[in-house]
């Protein structure tokens, strides 16, 4: 970025000032955005996306001077696939302008649509999604109960399901993956306790940390919380681990840019590197 650390460590504080809010904080990896940081974050770059549409609109000679990608994702690819993805991108092609959006996943599918994003990763994509836009699918994804390892429930050898019926729940609202788990718990004739209803995977993280109650969201979500035991997986007796699909997303692939071809073709190498390393944990039994 050609800026120097303390450079940006003060225009980082000079943000938190601004907004009044903790953006960041420190972990053994280095930082890690907070949940004021992510919605910033989210919010920022759907900004500057917006401004760097309206000014290629009023001058279209710019869009001569600097070729640009936009890339979307859900909450999930975003933590996990995309970042990667886009590194290793800019790596061989470091005059390109990357422009990454996350948000819920009918956002982004409508950044798709509407063409606001050229190429994307959506975690369970809509019905509507498979049957009007192109989807292939990219990786199977790991559902995870958890708490924060003070929670009494953290503390149980065996956590059964009527455990987990009277514990209260933190889930993303309108999500997928809990619309399903509530069809299963329903099937099993159990009730549960949803204590917290939450617009991000953050906002779930956030309250469990507080010990409010049990959250569920995909492993790569927690994975890092998970490492600096600040939060703890759950194995629920009787209950087998849910998944999910992440899907890459494109409006009109028959008329892709270069730039988006060379994504796709990217992802697809992710693809197969993740499959290798599946089925070569598969035969060593690690």
């Amino acid at each position: 970025m050609h800026v120097s650390p303390s450079s940006i460590s003060q225009r980082l504080k000079s943000l938190e000032r601004d907004f009044g809010a903790k953006l960041y904080r420190k972990n053994k990896e280095g930082i890690e955005l907070t949940e004021a940081g992510q919605a910033l974050l989210s919010t920022a770059n759907q900004v500057l996306h917006e401004l760097d549409t309206l000014r290629r609109t009023l001058n279209p000679s710019l869009e001569k001077s600097v070729e640009t990608l936009a890339v979307g994702g859900s909450y999930n690819p975003s933590a996990k696939h995309l970042p990667a993805a886009i590194a290793a991108f800019k790596k061989s092609h470091p005059e390109i302008s990357v422009m990454f959006l996350t948000s819920h996943r009918p956002i982004v599918e409508k950044w798709v649509r509407e063409k606001e994003v050229e190429i994307a990763i959506v975690q369970d994509p809509s019905e509507s999604c498979m049957a009007d836009l192109f989807t292939e699918h990219f990786a199977n994804d790991t559902l995870d109960f958890f708490a924060h390892p003070g929670h009494p429930v953290s503390k149980k050898v065996k956590i059964s399901l009527a455990d987990l019926a009277n514990t209260p729940l933190i889930v993303i609202e309108g999500w997928e993956p809990t619309r399903k788990f509530f069809a299963l718990a329903k099937s099993r004739g159990l009730t549960l306790n949803v204590a917290l209803r939450c617009a991000s995977p953050d906002a779930v993280k956030a309250a469990v940390r507080q010990k409010i109650g049990i959250g569920i969201l995909f492993h790569d979500l927690i994975a890092d919380d998970v490492r600096r035991k600040e939060s703890k997986i759950l194995r629920i007796q009787g209950l087998r681990r849910m998944t999910g699909n992440s899907y890459i997303v494109l409006n009109n692939p028959s008329n892709l840019k270069p730039l988006v071809t060379e994504f796709l073709a990217l992802l697809r190498e992710m693809k197969r590197s993740q499959k290798k390393c599946v089925e070569l944990r598969s035969q060593t039994g690690t």
